[in-house]
Order: structure tokens, then sequence, then C-alpha cells
């Protein structure tokens, strides 16, 4: 999609050789997944220290929906993630059509994967119109704990329609320019609209993690929320 155009993924793959990027490229593996479990036995002190739990952020060089990632990976991905249950992951995709069918066969949101949030990136108002039905169906069928919106990197407007915003609808709205020597512009009024949107029944967290050229955020964006799943200290 247009988002990708400019994605700093592809630009590390090409520092480090290429040749891993695009329908019918080579997938590769960045790291292990030894630090979600080494985390895991290291949560008491994390708690202590902050007063929530670690946050992970999953792929941030990949999409693990990706239908062209070697099945094994996804399946070690995910008894990492049942394994490490007292960390709250957050897993972001690009492809929401294929969240339902990767999920593991054992999924059960009351007991394995309360722990485990999906969010989906939608960079327009055609991505968002396609999608976040898409996404809210999902938490509904699979019972997710939470669901929110890459709005990363913002391309244009979004109109965020009230049933997106409803209680039990979308969680986390998380905001962002571009950045890199290629990118391209965005609009403060954006951002400030989705704020707005998120603000009457606060039930969508709002989080504005950069402008577009990594500008200074304006005093009044600089609001980073997070759903309640991603802060409660219970069941750590």
């Amino acid at each position: 999609g247009p988002g990708c155009d400019h994605c700093y993924a592809e630009g590390v793959d090409l520092r480090f050789g290429g040749g891993h990027w695009g329908p019918g490229a080579p997938r590769r593996r960045t790291k292990t997944l030894d630090d979600p479990l080494r985390w895991h036995r290291q949560a008491d002190s994390f708690l202590a220290k902050h007063g929530h739990p670690q946050r992970v952020f999953a792929l941030s060089l990949g999409d693990w929906a990706d239908n062209e990632v070697p099945a094994e990976w996804r399946s070690d991905m995910w008894d990492v993630v049942a394994a490490a249950h007292r960390l709250r992951f957050q897993l972001c995709s690009k492809r929401v059509s294929n969240i339902g069918k990767y999920l593991p066969a054992n999924w059960d949101p009351e007991q394995l994967h309360g722990h485990v949030g999906f969010l989906v990136t939608c960079v327009s108002q055609e991505e968002a119109d396609r999608d976040i039905p898409r996404l809210l169906d999902l938490k509904k069928r699979f019972g997710f704990s939470w669901v929110g919106i890459s709005y990363e990197p913002a391309l244009g407007p979004i109109q965020w329609r009230p049933a997106w915003l409803a209680e039990g609808a979308l969680d986390w709205i998380i905001c962002g320019g571009e950045s890199g020597r290629n990118a391209r512009d965005d609009d403060p009024e954006w951002y400030r609209a989705t704020l707005e949107a998120c603000s009457p029944s606060g039930s969508t967290r709002f989080f504005q993690k950069q402008m577009a050229h990594l500008r200074p955020i304006p005093a009044d964006l600089m609001v980073r929320q997070f759903p309640p799943q991603l802060v409660n200290k219970e069941a750590v």
C-alpha cells in the first residue's frame, strides 16, 4: 500500500545487503526469540520500577501476518507469546484479512492470550473504511482483549466513524507522520481531529507518536494514552 512507499524497514534491509523486501523475496529473521522470555523472568522488577507491565511491540521490521513468512516462524512466535504471559504484546499488521487465519489453533482469549492486542495500519480514509470494520469483526469473533489503529504514516485526514469509537470498539489510535529523507508532509489538524473524535467516549485512547520529518509535536497534541489493558497491573 501507499504507506509502505518509504518504509524504514526496507532501508534497513538495503543496508544489510537487501533482497528481503516485497512479494516473492525470501524473508529472514533479524533477532532471536529469547528477549521476551528474559523480560518475562524480570517482570516483577520491571513492574516495581515502572508501575506497569512491560509492553512489547512485536516485529517492528516485519509483519507477523505476512503470508510469505514460513509457518514455523509464526508457530515459534505464538509459543513465545504464550510463555511470556506477564508481558503485554502489541501485534501490528497491514494484513487484516490474514489475522483470523493465522491465530494459533488453541486461541483462548480468557486463558491463553488475554495479554495480547492487535493493531492494524490505516494511513488514509480509504484504508480505514476498508479495514476497520474487518478489525472490529475480528475483535468480536475472537474475543480480542483490545484492538487499535496505527495511523502511521498518516497520508491524509481520516473521518473516524462514530461506530468505530463506540464503547467496545476501537481501544487505541496511534498517530504518526513519516520520518526519513523522503518523508511526506502531514498536517497537525489531522491529528487534532482524531484526538477530538477520541475524547467524547473516553473508550478510545489517543497516542501521538511523532510528526512528519520528526518536527516537534505541538503541545496540545502531546497526548500519550494507553488502553487500560496495557497499564493494568492486575494478573502480572
